[in-house]
């Protein structure tokens, strides 16, 4: 018998769950009692400069990079601290998550660290671990999110501590453009890190505008390829989680109708029965130099249904914008300071885990099973599963290709 398995590759999508590993998959509201502020002329996002053409309200944001993930809310300190609470909560004396030490204060900023074993069917996943931390900053809060090998534990934990003491929020909504040159801005913040050969960083941008009174939701998406060969891909795996975010149903195909060559009309039947129209942007890499990523800007009423005149807005609106990439926004990179000096990466650390648990049906069992585990099509693991039926568990990258086959013996 052979079990052949690929659960690692691009295609897990730049903003699925593992978007992975505890970023959300939709936008977060500011819950505090700090308001949403328009947008400043001149700020970043990622590493990339940002000029407003209309006042956008943003509703959060999520950053993957090559030491983990960034996820940043606006709000007060008392919708901190449930946060943090809550997140406690789900692996204190829980029956699916499993606390490998006390949760740690961080002296000198109100940050929290959670290490606790990570769990991806019950029992547990001996090989994986994984590292949370929380800080809070001027009604910002920032929370950085990474999984690891078990060996790695050490390090992992001493890169979270580093992270959040380089994180820093500005006054403003955002910091000015020139300040990413010290390391790249997250929604309402910064974490000032030099960026590094295989960084990988992805981006992730929601928020909304009006419209002649319409409310219209935004979407911008930005992601450093390896590859040139990957644009392609990318804006399959971009579509297949707009569709979740738009409100589209499960599975539903979404007709594409082309614009001009940098932008198609979009149509995805929503869960309440009715079509909506999704404009979608797009500006491939044409280097796989970080300062050229590939970027997606998708804008789609917020309402499922629009009066005549409503949508008439909009059309006219698409119309008066016919060969501009993103016409939201204005996109330049920002290119950081070479001189800044941060700690380089081990060798084995990486941005995601391939582990693989085996399952049979009826009574057989997935325990002692012979397997085989290959990247990129050449062998890099052979061994035995444990009791549980778990391989080992590797470090990966996204656009990588692991496999995993049992072997009849």
């Amino acid at each position: 018998m052979h079990l052949s398995v690929n659960r690692l590759a691009l295609p897990l999508m730049l903003l699925g769950a593992a978007i992975l590993q505890g970023c959300g998959t939709g936008p977060r509201q500011h819950t505090g009692a700090m308001p949403a502020a328009p947008a400043s002329p001149g700020y970043c996002i990622g590493r990339l400069a940002v000029t407003a053409q209309a006042p956008l309200q943003f509703l959060g944001g999520t950053t993957q990079f090559y030491w983990g993930d960034i996820d940043t809310w606006r709000e007060d300190a008392a919708s901190y601290r449930r946060r943090v609470l809550a997140a406690r909560a789900s692996v204190d004396g829980a029956r699916v998550r499993q606390l490998l030490k006390p949760v740690e204060t961080l002296p000198h900023h109100d940050g929290v660290l959670i290490v606790a074993r990570e769990e991806d069917q019950q029992p547990f996943d001996p090989n994986v671990v994984q590292v949370t931390g929380f800080i809070h900053r001027d009604g910002t809060t920032m929370r950085f999110r990474k999984s690891a090998v078990s060996r790695l534990q050490d390090v992992t934990e001493q890169r979270a501590r580093e992270i959040l003491a380089a994180s820093d929020v500005s006054s403003t909504p955002f910091p000015p453009a020139r300040q990413a040159q010290d390391g790249f801005c997250v929604m309402h913040g910064m974490v000032k890190l030099y960026p590094l050969p295989g960084w990988h960083e992805a981006m992730r941008t929601e928020g909304k505008f009006m419209l002649q009174g319409t409310p219209y939701r935004f979407s911008l998406r930005t992601r450093y390829l390896r590859a040139l060969s990957l644009n392609a891909l990318e804006a399959d795996n971009q579509r297949l989680v707009l569709a979740e975010l738009a409100g589209g149903t499960p599975g539903s195909p979404l007709t594409e109708q082309a614009l001009h060559p940098n932008a198609s009309l979009l149509t995805l039947r929503t869960l309440a029965g009715s079509s909506k129209r999704i404009v979608e942007w797009r500006l491939p890499a044409s280097s796989v130099s970080p300062a050229t990523p590939v970027t997606f800007l998708y804008v789609w009423p917020e309402s499922d249904t629009l009066t005549t005149g409503q949508d008439a807005a909009f059309t006219q609106w698409l119309a008066s914008r016919p060969q501009q990439s993103t016409p939201l926004l204005q996109i330049q990179s920002v290119r950081p300071a070479a001189t800044q000096a941060r700690p380089a990466p081990v060798a084995e650390e990486s941005k995601a885990v391939y582990r693989v648990q085996l399952t049979y049906q009826g009574k057989q069992d997935a325990g002692n099973r012979h397997y085989l585990i290959s990247r990129d099509g050449k062998q890099v693991d052979e061994g035995r599963s444990d009791a549980a039926g778990f391989t080992r568990a590797h470090n990966a990258d996204y656009d990588e290709i692991w496999g995993t086959k049992v072997m009849n013996k």
